[in-house]
């Protein structure tokens, strides 16, 4: 055994074992091994393609781009183009029977020899169609399933391909029809055994029909001997079909359920061999869904496909029906699996007595009465098997049926075929029975064709064409043959039908006979140790195999009771009734009737007229190999190898290959083909026999046409003369062939580019006076047409000439009446001005005069009063000036706080609230007056509207329901920004929104770092406190972010048309906790949507680009930025909630019945107001108990209910700023 790794190497080898130097066992052994090595699984031996196994995938060398070189190369070489061969492939073999399936031949009825081939006279000749055959063989194992699979796909490749009759759409789904029977045949047929995970357990001849033009027709599929007692017992390590494990593992739970089926070890059917699975790597799941997806592509509805399923469901219920012998009884039996019985009748669609009694009892006819006999537990069993397997045969056949249904055609009268074999190969198993003698049959016949083919047919043609040739011995195996099937004297199979047809008929008959006839024979031996064990073996041609005769005759008839399967046929499952339906009742009296067809006759039937079929056509052989009995991809057995091919007839194919002439021609062919070079020689038309003779002597003596200035052709000397005339053919070695090609194909393209050359100097003439005569029209036309254009612009310049001239006079006369009447209009009018001016300058007189008198009048009533006011208000000024306390200048802050002083009522009732004049505390970071600074502390926001069209950013409106900054109320509207952390602002790098009017609102969005905006004032004067937010004090702004939905729900009040907010349901878009319902919206990015209609805002809002932002008008009574004016003594201080948990209890006071909820549990640790309390405030502000909530994002919350104000905190976007209201003053301000 060699041991090898997969080598990406070229192969040193060759692809034809016949071009071998040395031609022995030994040399093909080697180079099959290197080709193995090389992963070059594929060599030629002559006209036979080897095919070793390599137990692994290939994908490489099966992909669609090889698979179009091949075709490729096929067509070109049907065109008569010369083109070097492929390396050997399984493509090669299919291709080369499909190119000949094609390749008419031309038969002359007038000549004497009806098979010679006429090329001259080909149009009178009749076409004669060759059909095509590809025999797969090879042991169990050795990938002749596969193999084809392989052919069946590049014939139905390699047939669209070639086809351009537009219906490319039929015959594609042809094909996928014809290649999606694989796997339905593979599961219901084919079987893990001990040597092979897929083994087929059938046999097969598939018959793929074309039209004329090659496309493909469809096909048909015979099968042949399915092994029905595998689905009842399996040997150690084997399984039963694939189908029983793809359903229990692929299908649904509830079509498991509807089957009342469970697993897989359940099941007496599938659990006696210890293996379950398959050992190659395929999934049965898997393949269920590949099996469902074929039915479907075959035309299988879903309901032929649920009545295959559940009788494949039955059999598995019926195997697990068992019987026990009837108490008190001797004979008798009943069914203790009540359940199996249940599930086997309910899908068999038949009575679960009925059922019952047929298993376990049968009627038998004597003297026109019916006796009812029990049956035993054993004979029970048996017929509950045979009925199991009857069920699954005919479902199986049926769908073979089905399938040719699917890909049946009507074959047309100029219709061809080729045909694929794919016969079970050649098996020995621990115990042989029946099924594999008959298999081995089939193998013995196969290989019978393949040595007349192959040898009897080479030698005697050569004998026919009186060709000097020395005999090759070949292994024969007629005499093999001959002991199966002959019939005087009788043979193996004709010896067991009579067994059969005899009353007493039995195993242990059929024994003594098989040995009183063939033991002296050396093609059949029993020891004495297998006579006493019923044992004989034949020597086929693969090695010699045992076979066991007990169980042979039963299995010859393998046929029930009628009554144990008759009542099927009326089932109410459609389909058992299809395949049970009764045949005509027959006699009770046996006398005289002809007993039914055993197995193995039908078997011959079959196969004969299978190899009827088959010596029709023009056969090509691929011999499967196995390298190895372990399915190891590494693995090389030469004894194993070399024993397989002196089997298979390799060894002396390849010998015959290599002696014989390979090239042969009809005499009128070769004269066709090579007259041309040997212009010396007559052509005879009533004696090519002649004719070809003379040219055969030319070659040889060298007197034909060779290519000049090139050295002269000689043949090789191979030993034997390169050329052979026959009685109606040419004989030629592969060598001279070649050459006498070479020569001719220079000699024609010499001749070729001579006529080629006379060709297109005649076409280059007629192109020229074409050309010349087809400019001189050009010419003419030209010139016609160039003196009518210019005449056209003569015309048209004269025309423009004289409305030029026209055009002056008209306008000189105009212009001089309208100077006449505008020097009239200029007099009168100034006569009338001059009246007016006088008049108004004695009115202004008058005027001016009264007011001064007026103005004196009044400022000596007014002075005292003026210089009181200057002097008090001088007072108040210092006054408040000396009452302010010193702040020293504080670093960074970690959070910004804006503080405001209240005054405290004395009613705790009193929660009305208004602005006062008052002084911030926040330090001025700029030296600026007129400048000021806002800070937004890390993770805050600020949203202001800019108006950039004049290139300065001036605040247009500020958002204070945007914004996450105490500060932001400070800004007001004309105010300029003119720094971002002391740089000059980039605005667009922010997230700007167009809000009309060349205007942008920018929302500077949170960062990680506290940001300082530094703001120009619009014009000098007090500092004003809140900002501009809208034309109207009651607005706020929501802003509807690109990945949120709106959370909103609109409708149109039927009183003011307008559109107003119904419903709230989610709060994640910034500013959202100010909305209420009954909210109206005012505005989308500016633009004012209140005298739209409502179905445009719906429009404008589903359209429109987001992020937007929207405007509404609050509801609310009391609703104000800054509606609330802050009592002496009081401290209004902010906390911005940046997400995470707040830190405060919040309560609503039940007893003031107050507007404002207040703070009543202040919890400390990692929170944000206990980061607040924590952080050293300027002012020493804290949130503490009793301390008030008054207003979110600036805005206030006076009307707004408690629960939705929890609801809103909770819900609604992060981060936002809270608004407490502290009592009293801190005791510390924060320094000196």
């Amino acid at each position: 055994m060699l041991s090898r790794g997969r080598s990406k190497k070229a192969s040193a080898t060759v692809d034809d074992l016949t071009l071998l130097v040395t031609l022995d066992e030994a040399t093909i052994l080697h180079a099959l091994q290197r080709r193995f090595e090389h992963d070059e699984i594929y060599t030629s031996t002559g006209a036979i393609l080897v095919a070793i196994n390599p137990f692994a995938p290939m994908p490489h060398i099966y992909d669609e781009h090889t698979k179009g070189v091949y075709i490729e190369h096929g067509n070109r070489r049907v065109t008569g183009e010369k083109l070097p061969k492929l390396p050997p492939h399984v493509y090669a073999v299919a291709d080369t029977a499909f190119r000949d399936m094609n390749k008419d031949t031309w038969v002359d009825a007038s000549l004497a020899n009806s098979n010679v081939l006429d090329a001259l006279r080909a149009e009178a000749a009749p076409v004669a169609v060759q059909n095509q055959s590809i025999l797969v063989s090879g042991e169990s194992g050795a990938g002749k399933t596969e193999t084809t699979k392989i052919l069946m796909n590049y014939l139905a490749s390699v047939s669209s391909a070639t086809t351009t009759n537009g219906h490319a759409a039929e015959r594609e789904n042809v094909r996928n029809r014809v290649l999606e029977s694989n796997p339905i045949l593979e599961a219901f047929g084919n079987a893990r055994t001990n040597r092979n995970n897929n083994s087929s357990r059938f046999g097969k001849f598939i018959r793929l029909g074309f039209a004329k033009d090659g496309s493909l027709l469809g096909a048909s599929i015979s099968t042949y001997l399915l092994e029905r007692v595998r689905l009842v017992s399996q040997s150690i390590g084997e399984r039963n079909y694939h189908i029983f494990y793809e359903l229990l593992r692929g299908a649904t739970p509830d079509e498991l359920t509807a089957l009342c089926l469970t697993h897989v070890e359940d099941y007496k059917y599938l659990n006696q061999t210890q293996c379950v699975d398959r050992k190659d790597g395929v999934d049965d799941g898997d393949q269920y869904a590949k099996t469902r997806h074929a039915m479907t592509t075959i035309g299988m509805s879903d309901d032929e496909q649920w009545s295959v399923l559940e009788l494949v469901a039955a059999v598995l219920h019926l195997g697990n029906i068992t019987f026990v012998t009837l108490d008190g009884e001797n004979d008798g039996c009943r069914i203790t699996n009540e359940s199996a019985l249940a599930s086997a009748s309910h899908l068999l669609g038949v009575d679960k007595d009925t059922l019952q009694k047929n298993l376990c009892s049968r009627d038998i006819n004597a003297g026109g009465d019916t006796v009812t006999v029990l049956l035993s537990p054993e004979k029970a069993e048996v017929t509950r098997d045979v009925m199991a397997k009857t069920i699954y045969a005919r479902l199986f056949h049926w769908l073979v049926d089905r399938i040719n249904v699917s890909i049946g055609y009507s074959p047309p009268a100029d219709e061809r075929f080729i045909g694929v074999v794919d016969i079970f190969g050649f098996e020995i198993f621990a115990t042989n029975s029946l099924e594999q003698l008959c298999i081995n049959y089939a193998n013995e016949k196969l290989q019978q064709l393949f040595s007349q083919f192959v040898f009897e047919m080479e030698q005697k043609e050569y004998i026919k064409e009186a060709i000097p040739w020395t005999f090759v011995s070949y292994p024969n195996n007629d005499e093999v043959v001959t002991m199966f099937e002959s019939v005087r004297p009788m043979g193996l199979f004709a010896l067991l039908d009579e067994q059969c047809k005899l009353p007493n008929g039995n195993d242990v008959s059929l024994f003594n006979t098989y040995f009183d006839s063939f033991a002296a024979t050396p093609h059949l031996h029993v020891s004495k140790l297998q006579r006493g064990v019923q044992l004989f073996v034949i020597a086929h041609y693969a090695g010699a195999v045992p076979y066991a005769a007990a169980g042979f005759c039963d299995k010859n008839k393998d046929h029930a009771h009628t009554e144990a399967l008759g009542y099927l046929a009326s089932s109410s499952t459609p389909l058992l009734q299809t395949l049970f339906t009764a045949p005509p009742a027959s006699s009770s009296s046996t006398a005289g009737t002809k007993q039914p067809s055993t197995v193995v006759a039908k078997f011959k039937s079959q196969l004969a007229s299978l190899l009827s079929l088959l010596h029709t056509t023009a056969p090509h052989f691929i011999r499967c190999i196995k390298p190895n009995d372990d399915a190891s991809s590494t693995e090389f057995t030469v004894d194993r190898v070399a024993e397989q091919l002196r089997c298979s007839g390799v060894l002396e194919a390849a010998k015959i290959s290599r002696t014989g002439y390979p090239i042969r021609f009809p005499h009128a062919s070769f004269v066709h083909s090579y007259l041309c070079l040997t212009p010396s020689v007559p052509f005879e038309k009533e004696n090519l026999r002649g004719t070809a003779t003379a040219i055969v002597a030319a070659l040889r003596a060298g007197a034909f046409l060779q290519p000049p200035n090139a050295p002269p052709i000689t043949f090789a000397d191979e030993g034997r003369d390169n050329f052979q005339v026959g009685l109606t053919k040419v004989f030629l070695l592969l060598g001279a062939y070649t050459q006498l090609n070479t020569v001719r194909e220079e000699l024609f393209g010499k001749a070729v580019i001579a006529m080629q050359r006379v060709v297109r100097g005649f076409l280059a003439r007629v192109v020229y006076r074409r050309m010349r005569a087809g400019i001189l029209r050009l010419q003419a036309t030209f010139r016609a047409r160039r003196q009518a254009r210019h005449y056209q612009r003569l015309r048209t310049s004269v025309i423009i000439a004289q409305a030029a001239v026209r055009r002056f006079l008209a306008r000189r006369r105009y212009q001089t009446v309208q100077r006449a009447v505008l020097t009239l209009q200029c007099a009168y009018r100034c006569h009338l001005a001059r009246k007016q001016l006088q008049a108004k300058r004695a009115l202004a007189a008058t005027l001016r005069l009264q007011s001064i008198v007026r103005m004196h009048q009044v400022r000596l009533r007014i002075r005292p009063l003026l210089l009181a006011a200057r002097e008090a208000k001088r007072a108040a000024e210092a006054a408040a000036l000396a009452a302010m306390p010193v702040l020293a200048t504080r670093a960074r802050p970690v959070r910004s706080v804006f503080v405001e002083e209240f005054s405290e009522s004395d009613s705790d009732d009193d929660e009305s609230i208004s602005f006062v004049d008052r002084r911030s505390t926040r330090l001025s970071l700029v030296a600026s007056s007129s400048a000021y600074v806002v800070i937004v502390e890390a993770g805050g926001s600020l949203g202001v509207t800019l108006d950039v069209s004049n290139g300065a950013a001036i605040v247009y409106r500020v958002h204070p329901t945007l914004s996450t900054t105490a500060d932001v109320l400070q800004i007001t509207a004309g105010d300029t920004l003119v720094s971002i952390d002391g740089r000059p602002p980039v605005v667009p790098t922010t997230l700007p929104i167009s809000v009309g009017g060349g205007r942008r609102c920018f929302l500077f969005p949170p960062s990680a770092q506290p940001t300082l905006f530094e703001f120009e004032k619009a014009a000098s004067g007090l500092v004003r406190v809140a900002s501009t937010t809208s034309s109207s004090a009651k607005c706020y702004d929501v802003l509807w972010l690109e990945d949120k939905s709106l959370g909103l729900a609109l409708r149109q009040d039927p009183t003011t048309a307008r559109s107003i907010v119904t419903k709230i349901s989610a709060y994640h878009n910034p500013g959202m906790v100010n909305v209420h319902e009954q909210d109206v919206l005012l505005a989308i990015n500016g633009n004012d949507v209140a005298q739209m209609e409502f179905p445009v805002v719906c429009d404008l809002l589903a359209q429109a680009a987001r992020p937007l932002v929207l405007s509404f008008e609050s509801s609310v009574r009391a609703y104000h930025t800054s509606s609330v004016t802050l009592l002496q003594g009081a401290v209004l201080f902010h906390v911005i909630w940046d997400g995470g948990r707040l830190g405060v209890a919040l309560k609503k006071n039940a007893v003031t019945k107050g507007p404002f909820p207040y703070v009543a549990k202040v919890q400390a640790g990692d929170s944000v107001v206990g980061r607040f309390n924590a952080k050293r405030s300027p002012l020493g502000l804290k949130v503490s108990r009793g301390d008030k909530l008054v207003k979110v994002n600036h805005q206030s919350i006076r009307d707004v209910p408690y629960e939705s104000l929890l609801t809103q905190l909770r819900a609604g976007a992060k981060p936002i700023i809270l608004s407490f209201l502290k009592g009293k003053k801190p005791k510390t301000i924060g320094g000196a």
